[in-house]
């Protein structure tokens, strides 16, 4: 493997060194190149997890034959150009989120691997929680009965201090949007992923704190998002990373005529069921414990407790398993398209106070 980008990429290098670890049938990954903005980065790099290779010219990682597949995980501008160059190669690739930063750029991505018959794996970690995973089995199986409503919201503290710099996150020309595009993809995901592909949206953006030591902040501190589903279904997605005492706060609720469910990444190992055709004095929440409920890893066990790096670790595995299998990616660009879809939708509703249609 090679990396591009070493800020989220230390987790996909800790991840990948690890999937031989929980996954015994897999192929061990060889960490090869890594390319990084500065020299002291790359040095850092090396320092870390024993790159044998290190560039500031991620090109030289394309060209390399000792590389089979790509993680492309540097500043949202830069997914674009990359993605295209990397395209046009036969190595295999594991793209961060936001596929890109317009809804045209994302298109042309897609039109691009189609042409080539190619294709590529979108990381959105969290539908690798098995919780998550179990909630999908109940709401596909009708356990829920009709779908009514549902909440998603990504709460962070990460930018509460004025005086914190966004760097390249305050740019739009860089970032393109601001918690929608970065904590809002994750959530637009797994909506989607649960219960439907929104068909049209309401959209508010709020920038809270609009000067920062680095200059004008051009990108949104928060959104509201109510969304209409196929079948009546409607419900809200929300993101803001200026929410004191939120750590890493991911909520889903989906409610139906016969149950609904919950989860809160702060609790990863619990899904929350509540079962109408229970007796009436058993309607309540019912806990369910998740943990580490992963059928085809060799440890630690399905009763020790789960955290966000092992959620990366099982994506990575699902990655090398579909690339060394000749199977198809779960998610893929298609997914990683209607994810802009939606986000390009907000932006347009948000800027002419009216509903947008999706895609």
């Amino acid at each position: 493997m090679g990396i591009i980008g070493f800020g989220i990429g230390k987790i996909y290098a800790a991840s990948f060194l690890n999937v031989k670890t929980y996954y015994p049938r897999l192929p061990a990954v060889e960490l090869v190149g890594i390319a990084t903005s500065s020299e002291a980065s790359a040095r850092a790099a090396v320092e870390h997890f024993g790159f044998p290779f290190a560039t500031t010219d991620y090109r030289e990682l394309l060209q390399r034959d000792d590389i089979d597949g790509l993680v492309i995980a540097p500043p949202n501008y830069l997914h674009y150009p990359m993605l295209l160059d990397a395209l046009q190669t036969d190595k295999a690739i594991y793209i961060d989120k936001p596929l890109t930063n317009t809804l045209e750029e994302a298109r042309e991505v897609v039109r691009l691997a189609r042409e080539r018959g190619r294709n590529a794996q979108m990381i959105f970690e969290m539908r690798f929680n098995p919780a998550l995973q179990y909630a999908r089995e109940l709401i596909q199986s009708g356990r829920l009965g009709q779908l009514y409503t549902f909440r998603a919201r990504y709460y962070r503290s990460s930018y509460t201090d004025p005086n914190k710099s966004l760097r390249w996150k305050a740019s739009a020309e860089k970032s393109g949007t601001g918690v929608l595009g970065d904590l809002g993809a994750h959530v637009i995901d797994l909506v989607s992923w649960l219960v439907g592909q929104p068909e049209e949206v309401c959209a508010q953006l709020r920038t809270f704190i609009p000067q920062r030591p680095q200059g004008p902040v051009e990108t949104d501190d928060h959104f509201i998002l109510q969304a209409n589903l196929p079948g009546g279904v409607f419900g809200t997605i929300e993101a803001g990373r200026l929410i004191t005492g939120a750590q890493n706060g991911i909520q889903v609720e989906v409610y139906g005529s016969e149950g609904s469910l919950r989860w809160d990444l702060e609790d990863p190992n619990h899904l929350y069921l509540a079962d109408r055709r229970m007796p009436e004095a058993e309607r309540g929440w019912l806990k369910i414990p998740t943990m580490q409920r992963y059928p085809d890893a060799a440890l630690p066990g399905g009763d020790v407790p789960a955290g966000m790096v092992r959620f990366h670790i099982a994506s990575a595995a699902a990655f090398i398993r579909s690339t060394v299998e000749g199977q198809p990616y779960e998610p893929d660009l298609i997914q990683g398209l209607r994810v802009q879809e939606v986000i390009d939708a907000a932006c347009r509703s948000a800027a002419e106070k009216a509903w947008a249609r999706v895609g």
